[in-house]
């Protein structure tokens, strides 16, 4: 009796997350049409896509889920990334010639964790890390499948029929053992090994979380930031990214710049692109005719150069003449959640020949600072083959595409992991992006802080010049993944009366080797240069200091001495 006590007393608590056993439904409804918690490979409830429901076996009577035919049917997750969780489901594969199929992704559409195939014959391979590991089922009878997930140390189980099959690390993809630590949904397919047959039926599907997970949360403060400084000055804020969360968030800060009025005056043009040649193959989908979208993308960090710029011109090779299509360029999306293309900004209609198609903007597109993504869009005719990959090796960037209303990262299959035939010009005079954010990505640990400092430069500005941007703050957290901090700065020259200001002297000026600070009291000595970028920080306790300005470029540099908890700015040429 003490025993079993203790036992009880030392048990996790269990909450099943998810369940359904099939049984509510009405047999020949759609499964997605007739619970929205499931959905299809490319969204389409009540389609044929759609698994049905079937009296004719059921491990749990009277129904189950039955998947033939061009079924593909998807549970999302939600994109768990800490926890442990247990899927468990009940099969049953007839033992007349058919086989069955299911996969189990890290990111929902777009990368595998696992895929596990059952053969026409008992037989069956569960494929992942490059590796595939064989098992044995019972045909033409149910059996339990069991999915053991811990995401807090990275592993997994995979038991068929009550047998241990593997345990690895769940971050390893299919096919490979560089994949991230998500669960994101499984897929159930219409497919089989060696042509057989996919059909079989699904019961009792269970999704629990055996421990609870760890969940990140992501708060910034203050809303927004407000800079009224001199010329040729600097100043800095802080900003302060919270996690009252259970589990840790990583951010990253992306800046946009406010340019109603862009400068088109050329200067360099440049072209976007990532194929190296002509188009080596072109793929497509079989089936009736439907809607796809190309694109490719720059992150901000590649565009820092052109930002003000205009996107003036997509180019894009078609395999066939079509009737009409559309350029498009997309929004910016947050990668740590949804990578890829996002809302369509613009759009503009041509009429595609054969081979290469240039079209020129009618508005042209200003490169603001945000993630650029740029493709075309047109009805793919049953059984052609448009998309143009160049057969040189494709990256996270180059080649994007969505049929129906997902977009998938590249095409599938190693022999058609290339980069799209399509690109793009920009020209224009580039503005001087004048913040600067330190540090601009990171992890924040459960219920700490991270403070970002601001920086705003107004070297070259004039007075009562005023300037607009935005700080895109992307988190982890799915329910808070991106706050926007508006930031406002107006040149202007300081206005304290002189009585108030503190009597600081920085000399030589210009300065060769070296430059003296002297005050009453110094406690602290910043250096920026003209993009803002700090140089030099060293804390003081005295009146009078000497700095070595061996190694500095030659320009105009900002010092910023704090005494008294106030701070004031110098500018000092070195020469």
């Amino acid at each position: 009796m003490l025993f079993m006590f203790a036992a009880t007393s030392f048990m996790f608590a269990q909450t099943v997350v998810f369940s359904d056993n099939f049984d509510s439904y009405t047999a020949g409804s759609h499964l997605a049409q007739s619970n929205p918690a499931w959905t299809t490979w490319s969204s389409a409830p009540g389609s044929a896509e759609d698994g049905v429901i079937s009296s004719a076996q059921a491990s749990s009577a009277p129904n189950s889920l039955y998947i033939t035919g061009s079924n593909d049917q998807v549970y999302p997750f939600g994109n768990y990334t800490t926890g442990h969780y247990t899927l468990t489901f009940n099969y049953y594969v007839p033992s007349s010639g058919n086989g069955a199929y299911f996969n189990i992704q890290h990111i929902l559409l777009q990368q595998w964790a696992l895929e596990c195939y059952f053969n026409n014959n008992g037989t069956g391979y569960l494929s992942v890390g490059g590796a595939e590991i064989n098992f044995n089922y019972p045909s033409n009878a149910w059996f339990p499948i069991e999915f053991d997930v811990d995401m807090d140390n990275d592993q997994a189980i995979l038991t068929v029929n009550n047998v241990l099959v593997h345990t690895w690390q769940f971050s390893y993809q299919q096919g490979n053992t560089s994949g991230i630590n998500q669960l994101a949904g499984i897929n159930f397919y219409a497919g089989a090994p060696n042509n057989a047959s996919g059909t079989y039926y699904v019961d009792d599907f269970v999704v629990t979380e055996v421990s609870a997970a760890l969940v990140g949360e992501f708060a910034v403060t203050p809303d927004n930031l407000t800079f009224a400084i001199p010329p040729q000055s600097t100043a800095s804020q802080t900003v302060t990214m919270n996690n009252p969360g259970t589990g840790g968030t990583d951010f990253y800060v992306t800046t946009t710049y406010d340019i109603p009025n862009p400068n088109t005056t050329p200067t360099t043009e440049t072209d976007l692109h990532y194929y190296l040649d002509e188009p080596y193959t072109f793929v497509g989908w079989n089936g009736a005719a439907d809607d796809v979208d190309l694109a490719i993308g720059y992150p901000a960090s590649a565009l820092q150069q052109h930002i003000g710029k205009t996107l003036n011109e997509i180019h894009v090779f078609m395999n066939a003449a079509l009737p009409t299509a559309k350029v498009r360029v997309y929004g910016m999306n947050n990668s740590l959640l949804h990578p890829g293309p996002g809302a369509v900004l613009y759009e503009q209609t041509f009429v595609p020949d054969s081979g290469w198609n240039s079209i020129q903007l009618t508005t042209p597109f200003v490169i603001d600072g945000s993630d650029l993504w740029f493709g075309v869009w047109f009805v793919q005719p049953e059984g052609a083959y448009l998309a143009p990959l160049d057969g040189a090796t494709a990256n996270d960037y180059s080649c994007w595409y969505k049929k129906g209303s997902t977009w998938y990262n590249r095409f599938s299959g190693s022999a058609y992991d290339y980069n799209l035939c399509l690109g793009g010009k920009i020209n224009g005079t580039p503005i001087t992006p004048w913040l600067t954010v330190s540090p601009a990505v990171g992890s924040i640990n459960a219920g700490g802080n991270q403070s970002v400092t601001v920086t705003a430069n107004t070297n070259g500005m004039n007075v009562n010049d005023t300037y607009t941007a935005k700080l895109h703050c992307f988190s982890s957290d799915i329910n808070n993944g991106e706050v926007v901090i508006p930031v406002s700065l107006s040149v202007s020259i300081d206005l304290v009366p002189e009585y108030n200001q503190i009597k600081v002297s920085v000399y030589p000026n210009p300065a060769t080797d070296f430059v003296q600070v002297a005050t009453d009291q110094i406690e602290r000595v910043e250096i920026y240069n003209m993009m803002g970028q700090k140089v030099f920080e060293q804390f003081y306790g005295d009146s009078h200091v000497v700095i070595s300005t061996n190694g500095f470029a030659p320009g105009t540099y900002s010092v910023v001495v704090t005494t008294h908890g106030d701070r004031v700015t110098k500018q000092v040429i070195v020469k």
